[in-house]
């Protein structure tokens, strides 16, 4: 455009010097060129500022390198290249049988781990009801050893009641001998008073006597005998008291067994708790062998990842994948999206806005004109990209072409073809700015729309 405007300034300078309405004298001639520099530099300057063009445009999409999550022989290709193909499509399968063993190794070592979480839940059930005998165990000898230290006081005090009722007729006997004692010293004297001198004493005063040393008689057996009875009784209590002592002794020997029962069972309960919680853990290990068995499993099918179709795509059956980056099975271009990337002078984006409108022209396409947006001024370049490394990089080699690349989202509300990925095209901004000589942009990427009828690109 700006080729075309000097030479239609030429062609008048031309035509003004040819009827020589201007003389060729060096000051005409230099107030000529002083003009062409304003005229033509002036909104050439504002063009480039205001409304910039750059032949440096390409579509692009996103692109996936399709690497296998496993590795395994293909069994079976679905997908052909360069053939469209839906988000979710298979495009090929990978031998299923080792990630389908290790799925049923997974699965049965999961139920053996179900059934250890059993057994253990079993043995916590066992323990606890071990823990629960002994305590009452326990209680039981607790109250045996009540019972028998109570029997073990009634005893002390029958003891001591036996005592004092052996003191009580040890000292009847000794009272008893004294009587008896007395009333034979009478019976004797009454007896051989008689027998001296029959007026000097009375037969009934004699029988009187004979009477009461045989009741004294009486009395000292009966004293007696209460003192074999009491001392019976004596022996009686302390044999009770052996007894219960001994019943105490039991009963507390029951409750030291008790005791120990129970620390056993609760050790045994803490144990049945812990081979739980080991149950438990190890099926959460199983549980994620499994779902990482079935996950591989799952991957033994690639399916597409968006709408759009693959390229350098040679997987034959039989071919052996691996997962690895270097050696993906194909590319898969993104048809879901597609923008344009163009490459500007640094100083023609100081203007540029996302939001500004875009004109652009592909090749493939003649006489179309698309519109689109300003996404976005990728603020990076690769230029400017320095990788680790030992060495230090040379001061000659560090520069910049002076290019930044703009993101361009085309208008939806258009016609518009399925863009192959890579094509080139010429694209026009339109700032906020300079309105005016938006005009010479507009009529640049109208005349090399239809250029590429007779000039291809």
């Amino acid at each position: 455009m700006i080729a075309f405007m000097l030479i239609i300034y030429v062609a008048v300078v031309t035509l003004l010097f040819k009827l020589k309405l201007l003389k060729p004298k060096p000051y005409p001639i230099a107030i000529v060129v002083v003009a062409g520099l304003f005229v033509i530099g002036g909104p050439a300057v504002a063009w480039t500022l205001c409304a910039p063009v750059t032949p440096r445009a390409v579509t692009t999409q996103y692109v996936v390198q399709l690497v296998p999550y496993v590795k395994g022989q293909v069994t079976k290709v679905h997908a052909q290249a360069n053939v469209p193909m839906k988000k979710g499509d298979l495009l090929l399968e990978i031998n299923p049988a080792p990630y389908q063993y290790a799925l049923d190794q997974a699965v049965a070592q999961l139920h053996v781990s179900e059934e250890g979480l059993n057994q253990a839940k079993s043995g916590v059930v066992v323990a606890k009801s071990g823990v629960a005998s002994a305590e009452a165990k326990i209680q039981q000898a607790n109250a045996a050893i009540s019972q028998s230290k109570a029997v073990v006081s009634s005893a002390l005090a029958g003891i001591t009641r036996a005592k004092a009722a052996v003191a009580s007729s040890q000292a009847g006997v000794v009272k008893a001998k004294a009587a008896d004692e007395l009333a034979k010293t009478e019976e004797q004297i009454a007896v051989k008073l008689q027998n001296t001198d029959a007026g000097a004493i009375s037969s009934l005063r004699v029988t009187q006597t004979i009477q009461s040393r045989e009741a004294a008689d009486a009395a000292l057996e009966a004293a007696e005998s209460a003192v074999n009875e009491a001392q019976a009784t004596l022996q009686q209590a302390e044999a009770s008291l052996v007894q219960s002592q001994s019943a105490q002794q039991q009963a507390e020997a029951r409750l030291g067994a008790a005791q120990a029962a129970l620390q056993q069972a609760h050790a045994t309960e803490s144990q049945a708790l812990f081979a739980t919680k080991m149950a438990t853990s190890n099926i959460q290990v199983a549980e994620s062998q499994v779902s990482n068995a079935r996950f591989n499993l799952e991957q033994c099918k690639m399916f597409a990842p968006a709408d759009g179709y693959v390229v350098n795509w040679t997987v034959q059956e039989g071919t052996m994948l691996v997962p690895m980056p270097l050696a993906a099975a194909g590319t898969f271009i993104n048809t879901e999206e597609t923008f344009i990337a163009a490459s500007f002078h640094q100083n023609s984006l100081m203007n540029v806005q996302p939001g500004n409108e875009v004109e652009l022209v592909l090749n493939p396409y003649p006489g179309r004109l698309f519109k689109g947006k300003v996404d976005m001024i990728i603020p990076a370049t690769g230029e400017g990209q320095y990788d680790p490394s030992k060495s230090i990089p040379l001061a000659s080699q560090v520069g910049s072409q002076g290019y930044l690349a703009v993101k361009i989202l085309l208008d939806e509300d258009q016609e518009k073809p399925e863009f192959p990925l890579g094509v080139g095209g010429t694209v026009a901004i339109y700032t906020d700015y300079g309105k005016p000589v938006h005009i010479i942009s507009k009529v640049t990427i109208r005349m090399k729309k239809w250029l590429l009828y007779i000039i291809p690109s």
